[in-house]
């Protein structure tokens, strides 16, 4: 199977393949007020902070209004598990760097990622303007810390402005 990227970042692929699901995207649009969602299953969190899905992004120049992570099924882990959200850089090559690893949120204990909770997240990226210097879209990244999960989802809505 061949892929080849256009200019505009759209995926052309050409031979057998199946479609890539995706974790989230945006969900609501009026105006300028934008809204995205994303699914964060906890036995897909990585150790190092990393995109779940690269798809799934904030356009640079973006005002970050507000950021909620809704838990669908309860967190658990064999530790103190914590949970950081974040965001990365593209860096135009096929690599990210880390913008800001907790700029969501950072270190969520397990103990407040209970089935049906609601967090109001308050990393230092809420409430900002958020940009990047190739003007690429900004990937949001999670990652644990202290110990690995071994259940849990949530969905995380990220409300913001252009």
């Amino acid at each position: 199977m061949t892929v080849f990227v256009n200019a505009d970042g759209l995926e052309l692929r050409y031979g057998t393949s199946k479609a890539t699901k995706r974790k989230g995207g945006e969900t609501n649009a009026s105006g300028d007020s934008h809204e995205i969602r994303m699914t964060i299953t906890g036995i897909e969190v990585p150790a190092t902070d990393a995109p779940l899905d690269k798809k799934v992004t904030i356009p640079s120049g973006a005002f970050i209004e507000s950021a909620t992570l809704v838990v669908s099924t309860a967190f658990t882990s064999g530790g103190s598990a914590t949970l950081d959200i974040g965001l990365m850089t593209d860096d135009n090559d096929g690599t990210y760097s880390t913008k800001d690893d907790d700029g969501i949120d950072a270190a969520i204990a397990k103990s407040a990622l209970t089935a049906d909770a609601s967090i109001a997240c308050n990393g230092a990226l809420v409430g900002t303007t958020v940009t990047d210097s190739n003007t690429l879209p900004i990937p949001i990244s999670v990652g644990y810390g202290t110990a690995v999960f071994t259940a849990g989802v949530a969905e995380l809505v990220i409300k913001y402005k252009l």
